[in-house]
């Protein structure tokens, strides 16, 4: 047992964790929870109590795009904006991806998109690294880069003319040296062939209203890209991660994969869970263009449903903003829309309300799929996902009792809109804490230095 008084302590709050409730009090030293339980040993420079609060884990999206290019501009939230909207979330952890340029080494994507997160990160994050460009003279890196610690790759099965797409043979390729080294594989499935086939026609028809963004983007090239994929894996004995899991028949392709015995980790988002393709069909449509498509109120019932029986494995948001007026660029037509939607702020506020207080989810499910999951599959489970001593105090004390109504002018990302305006929330984060320093206190940004580093 330390002698050090604590230099934060936070009691009379109901722990959650997945085997239930603890009414316990949590001590912290140098940004790690050192004692947990019902009368701490020491005591400390701040106290907080939380008496009626609940205290989760701090959470993790681990599918964030910060400042990327997307046809003509680039997602309006660098990782200084993007990371205290994470943080206003209850989020202190987000991983983000590289962005591969042509000719351009792994290792210098890598670097570049560190100089862009490090010292302007609010959280702690960590990097997916895109393989995009000539992937086969790209392998012999992998290696190197999994033994520094970047173990998450991630591949595409479409954007062909975006140059970002792979082919098959080398997707075989880059899964078995992924695999090889012990690292993860992630992948956008979509079926290519199907999407530009279709994209070219409703073009060529003139068809170029919002509607026709899922009408070219279907739930066949989703599930057709994971049965393919997993074909591979399995051959390979090699896990795949697939990301933004949209439909019920991508759903239905990665469970028979499953069956068949490859190991297949899904992903989906809050998007497909609570937004339909109805909203292409009114106003301002096209701000919702974001990949996948939105599907049918059937879709988001298969997925609710897999969510809750374990059969999804992580919900994380494709954090990918724009402002209205850069979604207004395409001028509403469906392949020149930049396609992306903001959600890192709301991830665990609308998955709290639409999922645990409407009974559609246990919260051990949620902490499961937004903190217990992801820590683990990307590599930082005895840091993070968990609260329990050892772990950085990274913390969420939430108050489940206020209600009120999501409204873009009170996020705080530089979106100027959001797809879920009007929605009722349960509860308000009153803490958000990262390895002992309180970024976010009753509803203030007071993190103001910068202490988010690279896992």
């Amino acid at each position: 047992m330390h002698n050090r008084p604590f230099a934060l302590s936070i009691v009379n709050g109901d722990i959650q964790t997945t085997e239930g409730k603890k009414r316990l009090d949590i001590g912290i030293v140098d940004g790690k929870i050192t004692e947990i339980g019902s009368a701490l040993s020491q005591k400390a420079v701040r106290t907080i109590d939380a008496s009626g609060k609940l205290i989760f884990p701090g959470f993790i999206d681990a599918h964030t795009h910060m400042g990327i290019p997307i046809l003509s501009t680039q997602s309006v939230d660098d990782f200084e904006s993007g990371s205290i909207a994470a943080a206003h979330g209850g989020v202190t952890t987000i991983i983000d991806f590289t962005a591969q340029q042509p000719g351009q080494t792994l290792q210098a994507s890598v670097q570049e998109r560190m100089a862009k997160a490090e010292g302007k990160s609010h959280v702690d994050f960590g990097l997916h690294v895109n393989v995009t460009d000539q992937p086969e003279q790209r392998l012999h890196e992998i290696s190197e880069l999994t033994r520094q610690g970047f173990c998450a790759y991630k591949v595409f099965s479409t954007y062909r003319q975006a140059g970002m797409m792979i082919t098959w043979p080398e997707f075989r390729l880059v899964l078995q040296t992924v695999h090889k080294h012990g690292g993860l594989l992630c992948l956008h499935a979509e079926d290519n062939a199907q999407i530009e086939s279709q994209t070219n026609e409703h073009i060529k028809a003139g068809h170029l209203e919002p509607i026709y963004h899922p009408r070219s983007r279907t739930p066949e090239a989703e599930a057709e890209a994971i049965t393919r994929a997993a074909e591979i894996a399995g051959e390979l004995e090699a896990r795949l991660y697939i990301v933004h899991l949209s439909s019920k028949a991508g759903l239905e392709a990665g469970l028979i994969a499953r069956e068949q015995g490859v190991e297949l980790i899904l992903e989906t988002c809050p998007q497909y869970l609570l937004l339909s393709e109805e909203r292409y069909l009114q106003e301002n449509g096209h701000y919702c263009i974001t990949t996948p498509p939105l599907r049918t109120k059937d879709d988001q019932e298969a997925l609710w449903q897999a969510l809750a029986d374990g059969k999804i494995d992580v919900v994380a948001t494709d954090h990918c903003p724009f402002t209205m007026a850069q979604k207004e660029s395409g001028r509403k037509a469906f392949h020149l829309t930049p396609n992306g939607i903001p959600g890192v702020e709301t991830l665990f506020p609308l998955l709290y309300t639409y999922g645990v207080a409407k009974g559609r989810l246990s919260l051990k499910r949620l902490l499961q799929v937004l903190a217990l999951n992801p820590a683990k599959l990307f590599g930082f489970s005895d840091t993070k996902g968990e609260t329990k001593v050892g772990a950085d105090a990274d913390l969420i004390i939430f108050d489940p009792k206020p209600e009120r109504s999501l409204r873009a002018t009170d996020l705080h990302g530089n979106a100027d809109w959001s797809p879920y305006e009007g929605f009722k929330l349960i509860g308000n984060i009153d803490f958000s804490i990262l390895r002992g320093q309180i970024l976010v206190e009753k509803g203030q940004f007071v993190g103001s230095d910068v202490f988010g580093r690279l896992l």
